[in-house]
């Protein structure tokens, strides 16, 4: 068996959302602690009371990965050796402090401004160019290409966001454009665009006004070589001490190739899969992967009981 871990990220967040980890586990309870102490927000009374509050960025951000962080420590002394990590955009924050490239305080602070950057932007655009994200289901990347190309000059600010797997991509743009784009989707027969519930056009170059104080955040943040390798979103390859500074401010502007992380574990040899995070997107997203590894979605407290039996190598 070789195993890996993998984060989900922003957009899945749901009422309730680890907090069954939290009343049974201390180590769980001290991840959403150290959350809510550093970052002064109440982010277990949000979950609890409040989930509206995560469609802001700078909300969202900390409480998916205070979760995700939380589901970890409370299975990680129940797992064998883990050889990669990898998450999909927010989730490779998660699985950076996981891996130990970043400490839980570092990640923090680092994942707070990151929040705030991102909201504050998308803020401006809604006043200036608003702009959104919708999943576009059905046809490849390839068969979006060729169509943004076609009509690049008429709709110069659409471009690709995730390339989360052969039948699902994610559109980052102005809303005028993405309308119009969504018009040129349905005549060509695509059409299953569904708009995200997210603040504006991650991971596009519409987002460059938050990388520089981003890499200025990143300047007073120290990486250290991490027990298990982490899968960049961006370089499909694992992040370096030397280089992930620079990679995580592109990593706001460029493409998060989901797909091609999943096909890197595969040709890694990994056959086992455990997604922690709420919700199950990235198992859903396996469903259509070829010669994907069996996969065991760990999002609440009862899916800890089909850990043993999965880690033999037994279908669940």
């Amino acid at each position: 068996m070789k195993l890996a871990v993998i984060f989900n990220g922003q957009g899945a967040h749901y009422q309730g959302m680890g907090l069954d980890f939290a009343e049974q586990s201390q180590s769980a309870r001290d991840i959403y602690a150290n959350f809510e102490r550093q970052t002064q927000l109440p982010i277990r009374q949000w979950i609890s009371e409040d989930i509206a509050q995560l469609n802001q960025t700078r909300h969202a951000q900390p409480s998916i990965v205070a979760t995700s962080l939380a589901i970890y420590e409370h299975i990680r002394p129940e797992l064998p050796a883990i050889h990669f990590m990898a998450g999909l955009s927010l989730g490779e924050y998660s699985a950076l402090i996981a891996s130990g490239m970043l400490t839980l305080h570092d990640g923090i602070s680092l994942l707070q401004k990151r929040g705030e950057l991102m909201s504050t932007h998308c803020a401006d655009l809604a006043e200036n160019r608003p702009a959104q994200m919708v999943a576009v289901m059905g046809t490849s990347a390839t068969e979006l290409r060729r169509l943004l190309a076609e009509h690049a000059h008429e709709l110069p600010n659409v471009y690709i966001a995730n390339l989360n797997s052969s039948q699902q991509t994610i559109l980052a743009g102005e809303k005028a454009d993405i309308a119009t784009f969504s018009d040129v989707l349905k005549n060509n027969g695509i059409k299953k665009v569904m708009p995200l519930k997210v603040e504006g056009p991650f991971h596009s170059p519409l987002m460059e006004p938050a990388c520089a104080p981003f890499a200025q955040a990143l300047a007073s943040i120290t990486f250290q070589n991490g027990d298990v390798p982490v899968i960049s979103n961006t370089t499909l390859s694992p992040h370096e001490v030397a280089t992930v500074k620079g990679i995580l401010v592109r990593h706001l502007v460029e493409p998060v190739r989901w797909q091609e992380t999943i096909e890197y574990l595969i040709n890694e040899g990994v056959t086992h899969l455990i997604q922690i995070g709420p919700g199950n997107t990235l198992a859903q997203l396996l469903r259509r992967q070829e010669n994907a590894p069996q996969c065991l979605v760990i999002d609440k407290v009862e899916d800890v009981e089909k850990l043993e039996v999965f880690l033999q190598g037994e279908n669940l």
